[in-house]
């Protein structure tokens, strides 16, 4: 199934800011990868995207969603664990019947998201490079932009409230990739103020002056 995505390079596309501030179209890329909300972004829109995990508060019903599955084709994977209770729900099945849904475990824990995972999910493919962009976080004053519904800031739905939970939160995201070959990733947010894992990146894989010159 994942196969073909060893000694490739994979371009991760998250819901963070710098999906929307980088320039990540210039990149050599063999397969990009997305996640949830992605069929709405403006800038996505006519990017083929080649895999997807979708979560928990994706709505799998939604005819747009499902016209660019249909269009795209992309392999389609949800995490049970981060699917809750609905990995056994009559919607899911519905879904499963018309598009091919995969079930993976990803072992990162963090509150990074999906986008984060995918990273992980990409070292354990033995991807040749990983480029990715939109796993970032919060500034401190929330004043950065959704890349897929353009929302500034929380939602009134997010509980975690605080700068520092986000912080903290992708520096032990980004920790985490260092169990694995981090030297092929490159961290396409690197250095805005959002990018809550510039720290680590920084000193373990730091953006190299060609990608950074290509994307800004």
């Amino acid at each position: 199934m994942l196969d073909k995505f060893r000694d490739k390079n994979i371009l991760i596309l998250g819901a963070g800011t710098s999906t929307l501030d980088t320039k990540w179209e210039n990149l050599d890329y063999d397969y990009i990868w997305s996640c949830n909300d992605f069929y709405i972004s403006k800038r996505l829109k006519n990017i083929k995207i080649d895999l997807i995990t979708i979560g928990y508060n994706t709505d799998i019903t939604n005819i747009n969603f499902q016209k660019r599955l249909v269009k795209d084709n992309p392999l389609i994977l949800i995490e049970p664990h981060h699917y809750r209770e609905k990995v056994n729900s009559q919607e899911l099945k519905d879904f499963n019947s018309k598009f091919n849904v995969y079930g993976i475990d990803i072992p990162l824990n963090s509150i990074a998201g999906a986008a984060s995972r995918l990273v992980k999910l990409a070292l354990m493919c033995y991807s040749k490079n990983v480029y990715f962009a939109g796993v970032d976080g919060f500034n401190k004053s929330f004043t950065n932009k959704h890349a897929f519904t353009e929302h500034i800031g929380l939602k009134d739905t997010d509980t975690r409230r605080e700068y520092s939970i986000y912080y903290e939160g992708f520096i032990k995201c980004f920790k985490q990739y260092l169990q694995n070959d981090y030297s092929k990733l490159q961290n396409l947010g690197e250095g805005y103020d959002y990018n809550n894992g510039s720290e680590i990146s920084k000193k373990y894989f730091p953006l190299k002056k060609e990608i950074y010159e290509k994307i800004r």
